[in-house]
């Protein structure tokens, strides 16, 4: 009986390792993400590239040579991080798959206060932008502020299953 018993607990010391080994690789790659990220210099302007998901392809093939697609909304998130200055969206152009600008999403500049947000949508019946759509999202600041966190929050939600996810921009100039 105490074989047993022992081998029991075993089995359970080995599965509590286990769980607690996961959770702390887990913790430190989320550690180690955020310190690879640092904090990004000081800036008074960039352009930005957002990547647009607005159809997203799945399953399989089928005869046409086609896979299936769904039409996604998109909710473009432009956040000042800077705590006492605003920033200005300048421009917001969206280009499709073949990078054809589809139209300015910003005609007039807007304005972001401190922490405040900013937000961009592209409509889940829109189906000019393809599964390669983008922004090219321009913004400036009187004086060098932290840069703002830009994000595009892609979302179908229906009966039966539901998709969400998020792409993230990456400065590709700056004035």
């Amino acid at each position: 009986m105490s074989t047993a018993c022992t081998s029991c607990q075993r089995r359970r010391l080995a599965a509590a390792f286990s769980c607690r080994l996961v959770a702390a690789l887990a913790l430190a790659g989320a550690i180690t993400s955020a310190f690879a990220e640092g904090l990004v210099p000081p800036s008074k302007g960039q352009t930005v590239y957002v990547p647009i998901y607005s159809e997203i392809r799945h399953g399989n093939v089928g005869s046409s040579g086609r896979s299936e697609s769904t039409l996604m909304a998109v909710m473009v998130s432009v956040r000042n991080t800077d705590a006492t200055n605003s920033i200005r969206v300048v421009a917001a152009p969206y280009y499709n798959t073949d990078g054809v600008l589809i139209r300015n999403s910003v005609p007039i500049p807007r304005v972001i206060p401190p922490f405040g947000t900013f937000e961009l949508f592209v409509e889940l019946r829109e189906n000019a932008g393809g599964s390669g759509a983008n922004y090219a999202i321009k913004w400036d600041a009187a004086t060098l502020v932290s840069p703002p966190t830009i994000e595009a929050l892609h979302s179908k939600f229906q009966a039966g299953y539901s998709v969400a996810f998020i792409s993230r921009s990456r400065a590709i100039s700056e004035p």
